[in-house]
């Protein structure tokens, strides 16, 4: 009996030393980390203003034009996935307030279109093809709302008139989250001051909110050029109710808050316009875009906008496959990968072998704990040379160097904390070109 109780006890402060050198550090959710792990977002541009040849609907088109009769959800779908891309936001509604699905609130809609005779619905077919495809669906919905004079953030002018706005918005948020299936990301861009966490909790806790004024929310890079800075920690400065601060985070900080790079195919145009085909980013820009967004550990998400007919142009369907397939040629299959815990973790190559990227991830969902790392790599003397010195590797780092001839490669943890976990050290050789801004 003695012993038995001995061996209780010993197990029990076993247990509360290990718990007590777990470190405090903020977790991703599950949403969080499943966010990350897809990389890729596309995003989906569309509203009144495709009929005017301008960036920002201006209420001038009149309803029996909006017609977007040659939307095909499915086809906007594969496009999507041929990029590699594992989610898909729709703007349900852009800045002049017009609604892409069929709702209660507002006849400036498509409830007034004569497309489908007035019963046509983008929200409603891009998530049942979402569904079908396997691909995560999620949308965005300005608070902004030029057409009942609502201002950046859903602002109103006064407070009558936001309660009244505060009502119609909730009611909007409301039959997306209720009419169209699970929803994994919302975007309330410029923030949003209308008080809409209860309905979140309520309706769809497990979504990511962009600028949500809550946890589980992701926040802005900082510019729409599709680069993220290295590094880009996953932590924020965060107080209750705030929006979250845009940039490169802090190592610091009191809550997970990824980052998103968002850039249009049409770089610097969301919405299509006669010939803006012409402004497509080339496969070149695209790949260097990837490198310092996925790349550098945040999330790209890459619009694309169809035109007056709800139909997404050739040319960008074309750019998206180009990308996708461009992407799997380079790192579809990694010349050698391991995983492991600890300060230090090597990788043998079995024979020499040529490489000339080196992709490291963390086990995130332990959250982020390395500050200062190096890579190193055996030569054919035997001897290890120094090949990269970072600090973050967080989500994932994918680290062009010039190539070289190696047996084998050590990673080393010079800071870290707790123990450091690593969900993957993997090594490619892409021979082919690499711009020359993503070497670091």
């Amino acid at each position: 009996m003695k012993d038995t109780i001995a061996t209780f006890v010993a197990a029990a402060f076993s247990l509360a030393a290990i718990a007590s050198a777990q470190p405090r550090l903020p977790l991703p959710t599950r949403s969080q980390a499943e966010w990350l792990d897809a990389g890729i977002g596309v995003f989906v541009h569309w509203s009144p203003s495709v009929y005017q040849g301008t960036q920002g609907d201006n209420l001038s088109t009149p309803a029996n034009r909006i017609d977007p009769d040659r939307f095909d959800a499915a086809k906007i779908v594969r496009a999507a996935k041929s990029a590699g891309a594992g989610y898909l936001i729709f703007v349900a509604k852009h800045i002049g307030g017009y609604c892409a699905w069929q709702t209660d609130t507002t006849d400036y809609s498509l409830r007034t279109s004569p497309w489908r005779h007035g019963k046509g619905d983008m929200v409603g077919d891009l998530a049942e093809a979402c569904r079908k495809r396997g691909l995560r669906f999620g949308v965005y919905l300005s608070p902004r709302d030029d057409f009942h004079h609502i201002g950046v953030g859903g602002r109103a002018a006064n407070p009558e008139a936001q309660r009244a706005y505060n009502e119609l918005y909730r009611r909007q948020l409301t039959e997306i989250l209720t009419k169209y299936g699970p929803m994994f990301e919302m975007w309330f861009d410029g923030g949003n001051v209308v008080p809409v966490n209860d309905l979140i909790q309520k309706l769809a806790p497990n979504i990511i909110t962009f600028q949500g004024r809550r946890p589980n929310s992701t926040r802005w890079v900082g510019t729409e050029a599709g680069f993220a800075p290295y590094p880009c920690w996953n932590t924020i400065d965060w107080k209750p109710g705030e929006t979250p601060a845009s940039g490169a985070g802090t190592p610091t900080g009191n809550l997970w808050c990824p980052a998103e790079c968002d850039v249009s195919i049409l770089r610097p145009d969301w919405f299509w316009t006669k010939g803006s085909d012409h402004h497509i980013l080339s496969l070149k820009q695209l790949i260097e875009i990837y490198y310092r967004s996925v790349g550098h550990g945040v999330n790209l998400l890459l619009n694309v906008t169809p035109d007056g007919h709800g139909v997404v142009p050739a040319a960008q369907v074309r750019r998206l496959k180009e990308f996708g397939d461009e992407i799997r040629a380079r790192f579809g299959k990694p010349l050698a990968s391991t995983q492991g815990r600890g300060t230090t973790l090597d990788l043998s190559l079995g024979s020499p072998k040529t490489i000339d990227h080196i992709q490291l991830r963390e086990d995130i969902r332990q959250g982020e704990r390395i500050r200062k790392f190096e890579v190193e790599g055996r030569g054919a003397d035997g001897n290890w040379v120094a090949l990269f010195h970072g600090t973050q590797i967080g989500a994932r780092q994918l680290i062009p160097i010039h190539a070289v001839t190696l047996s084998g490669l050590r990673l080393q943890v010079e800071k870290s904390i707790g123990q450091p976990l690593i969900r993957q050290f993997a090594v490619f050789y892409v021979n082919r070109p690499v711009p020359q801004s993503a070497y670091r």
